[in-house]
């Protein structure tokens, strides 16, 4: 098949483009970053520097195609809501009513996060109601985007990949980082706190059988199995050689103060992102695990690195 994937230059979508590349797939990619626009040409991927939301005609882009994976999105816990607009909502809609108009095969990467107030959390389905309620900025423009994506191409496949993570990681792991090596990172949880994660061959896994095998609608994708958070820290912490951390502070209180600091930030003309946001206290404290039947039944999904593996080949990466 011929593909286009977008936001190629990024984490997941770099994975997405250079895996099917290797299954024999002919892949163009989009995206802002040169230095990794030259990699994927090495690793064969034909690379076209863009901004989806720049004023050039993109309808060009799918002359010939037969799909396309849309990988690029504003993946912040911070930022402007009109930018989070324009680089979620809108370049979703146009991009999906383009691949509607020409029959093009279109597989769409959102995110659970749009259950996250729902107050659902243990294994929810693709059908939990959501909306319209969000618990961040990010949550509620994917969503928008996902009902732009489902009324310009009702045969798209909507992918829901939580925690991506793995080798070439630009937010997860590296946040924990920062945060465990500041020695500001306390315990909020006495308890431990169980979690699902999609290593990032396992969400590129199921973009590809989304894309080789159409099937409409929505799909959870996770590694399969729990993780426990705090476990996770503390191992994380060994192989920094950083304390473990502590003391235990009530998570309402530190969510409390992180609002606070996210009001503060609001008010400043600049808008920075503070150094503690309520959502991402949140994925912390709170408990969630996804359905996956409708992505095993529908696809054939099983993932293809299990996160014993995956989180060992991350913590072994740690500088």
């Amino acid at each position: 098949m011929r593909v286009l994937v977008t936001g190629a230059t990024g984490f997941l979508g770099g994975v997405v483009a250079r895996d099917l590349v290797r299954d024999g797939h002919e892949v163009t990619g989009v995206g802002r970053n040169l230095e990794r626009g030259a990699a994927l040409e090495e690793a064969g991927v034909r690379f076209i520097p863009l901004d989806l939301r720049s004023p050039e005609p993109r309808e060009r882009l799918l002359d010939g195609m037969d799909g396309v994976i849309h990988a690029a999105a504003r993946s912040s816990l911070w930022g402007r809501w009109e930018d989070f607009v324009a680089d979620n909502v809108t370049v979703s809609a146009r991009l999906a009513h383009a691949c509607a108009e020409r029959g093009v095969r279109l597989v769409h990467i959102s995110t659970p996060s749009v259950y996250n107030a729902t107050g659902r959390r243990v294994r929810v389905p693709e059908t939990t109601p959501v909306g319209p309620r969000f618990d961040s900025l990010y949550a509620r423009s994917k969503f928008l985007a996902e009902e732009a994506v489902r009324l310009a191409h009702p045969e798209a496949a909507i992918l829901r990949p939580r925690g991506v993570y793995g080798p070439g990681d630009t937010s997860i792991l590296p946040r924990l980082v920062r945060a465990l090596r500041s020695r500001r990172l306390p315990r909020l949880t006495r308890t431990e706190v169980h979690t699902e994660l999609t290593h990032v061959r396992n969400a590129a896994h199921a973009a590809r059988l989304a894309l080789e095998q159409p099937a409409p609608g929505v799909f959870n994708v996770t590694d399969g199995e729990t993780v426990p958070i705090w476990a996770l820290l503390d191992r994380l912490a060994d192989r920094l050689g950083v304390p473990r951390p502590h003391p235990y502070v009530p998570a309402p209180l530190v969510e409390g103060a992180a609002a606070l600091l996210e009001g503060l930030a609001q008010l400043h003309p600049a808008k920075p992102e503070p150094v503690l946001t309520a959502s991402g206290v949140r994925l912390l404290t709170r408990a969630m695990t996804l359905d996956l039947t409708r992505v095993r039944e529908r696809l054939g999904y099983a993932p293809v690195v299990h996160p014993d593996e995956g989180l060992d080949e991350v913590l072994r990466a740690v500088p």
